[in-house]
C-alpha cells in the first residue's frame, strides 16, 4: 500500500504508460468511468428485471413477438433520456416512426435525430459517428436501432432478388458493425430492437425460435430481454353484430410477459408482467405497482380484493377496478407505493 501522498504501483505504472502513448489510455478500475449508471426505462417491472433500468454504455437487445411493447420501451426510453436534456437518436430502416405517438410518451421529435438508412453499412457509419462524437463530449445517450431484423446490407440491396442470395450476409455484417461500434462507445445506450423467426433448420414438431442478425448481438449485448404476449386485456361493450347491437368483450389491451434472457449487470432471468394499454397507447403504470406490490407484499390479495396499509395506518381496500381507481385518484398514494416498489428494485438490483 502506497504511503500518503504517494502514488501505489499500480498508479505508477499506469502513469507510465500513459507518458508513452500521450494521453490517458489507463486508468485505475475504481476510477469513476467504470461505475455502471443505470437509466429508468419508464416501466417498473423492466427495471425491476433489469436492476434499475438500462446500461449506459452498453448494448441492448429487445427480442420477441411482434407488437410486444419492444418499440415502446425504446422510445419511452428515449424520451426520458431528453427530459433530462440529452440527445437521443433513432436509425430506423423499418420507417415506422411516429413523431406523434413519440410526443404523447413525452419525448420531443424536434430534438431527436433521426435517420431512416438506405443500407446496413450506412446506419452502421452513423452509428460509429455518434460514439465518436459522444467521447468528445457531446450529449448524446440513447440511440435505437428499431429494428435488427430491417437492416439491409448493400449486397442485399445491389442484387437482384431472384438471385441466390449469398448465405448469413446480415449475420456477417452484425459481427462487423458491433466490433466497430463497441470500439467507439463509451457512454451511449444502443437499443437495438429485434424479432422472432422460425429456426427451419428444425423439424415442425419443435419450432424453435431465433432472431435475425445472428450470434452476434447475444454476444456483444449485456442486457437481452425477451417480450411475449400472454394474453388479452378485454371490457365488455357493445358492438354492433348483423345490425344489431350485441354485448361483447372489446380488446383493450395486453398482458406482456418479459424475461431478462441475459443481464451482466445484475442477477440474469428474472421475469415479470405488465399490461400494455393499446387505448391509450402505453403501459398501465397503475398495475405495475399492484403487481409488483403483490410480489414485495407491500400489497395483499385476498378472493377478489386487494388491500394496502398506509404509512399512517389507514388502510386501502376494494375489488380490482376499486383499488386502481383509489391509486389513480390519490397522489400520496400512488407516490407511497410507487416509492416502496421502486426502493425493493434498489435492493434486489445489487448481486450478493
Amino acid at each position: 500500500m502506497a504511503r500518503k501522498g504517494q502514488l501505489s504501483k499500480a498508479a505508477e505504472i499506469a502513469a507510465m504508460v500513459n507518458s508513452v502513448h500521450g494521453r490517458p489510455v489507463v486508468k485505475m478500475a475504481s476510477d469513476q468511468d467504470f461505475i455502471p449508471v443505470k437509466i429508468p426505462t419508464g416501466s417498473f417491472v423492466i427495471d425491476r428485471i433489469t436492476g434499475g433500468g438500462f446500461t449506459l454504455g452498453r448494448h441492448v437487445e429487445l427480442f420477441g413477438d411482434e407488437n410486444a411493447c419492444k418499440s415502446y420501451v425504446a422510445y419511452r426510453t428515449m424520451a426520458l433520456s431528453q427530459r433530462r436534456g440529452n440527445v437521443c437518436a433513432l436509425v430506423d430502416p423499418e420507417g415506422t416512426f411516429d413523431a406523434d405517438w413519440f410526443s404523447h410518451l413525452g419525448g420531443l421529435p424536434d430534438e431527436l435525430l433521426y435517420e431512416r438508412p438506405d443500407d446496413a453499412e450506412e446506419a452502421v457509419a452513423t452509428l460509429r459517428t455518434f460514439g465518436i462524437l459522444a467521447r468528445q463530449g457531446e450529449p448524446i445517450e440513447v440511440v435505437t436501432v428499431d429494428s435488427i431484423a430491417a437492416l439491409v446490407t448493400k449486397e442485399q440491396v445491389e442484387k437482384d432478388p431472384r438471385d441466390e442470395e449469398r448465405v448469413a450476409s446480415q449475420a456477417r455484417m452484425m459481427s462487423r458493425a458491433l466490433r466497430v461500434v463497441t470500439s467507439q462507445n463509451r457512454r451511449i445506450l444502443f437499443i437495438w430492437t429485434n424479432q422472432d423467426r422460425m429456426n427451419i433448420g428444425f423439424g415442425a414438431q419443435f419450432q424453435p425460435r431465433t432472431q435475425p442478425g445472428g450470434r452476434a448481438m447475444k454476444y456483444y449485448a449485456t442486457s437481452r430481454i425477451e417480450f411475449k404476449k400472454s394474453g388479452r386485456v378485454t371490457r365488455d361493450g357493445l358492438v354492433a353484430d348483423k345490425h344489431k347491437l350485441a354485448k361483447k368483450a372489446i380488446p383493450v389491451g395486453n398482458w406482456i410477459q418479459v424475461r431478462a434472457e441475459k443481464e451482466k449487470s445484475t442477477v440474469p432471468y428474472r421475469q415479470g408482467m405488465f399490461v400494455f394499454n393499446s387505448r391509450h397507447g402505453e403501459i398501465d403504470r397503475i398495475s405495475e405497482i399492484i403487481q409488483l406490490g403483490l410480489e414485495d407484499d407491500v400489497i395483499q390479495r385476498s378472493g377478489n380484493t386487494f388491500s394496502y396499509e398506509d404509512l399512517e395506518g389507514r388502510m386501502w381496500s376494494g375489488a380490482e377496478k376499486n383499488f386502481k381507481k383509489m391509486i389513480e385518484d390519490n397522489d400520496d398514494l400512488w407516490d407511497e407505493i410507487a416509492g416502496a416498489v421502486a426502493d425493493m428494485t434498489v435492493a434486489l438490483g445489487k448481486v450478493e
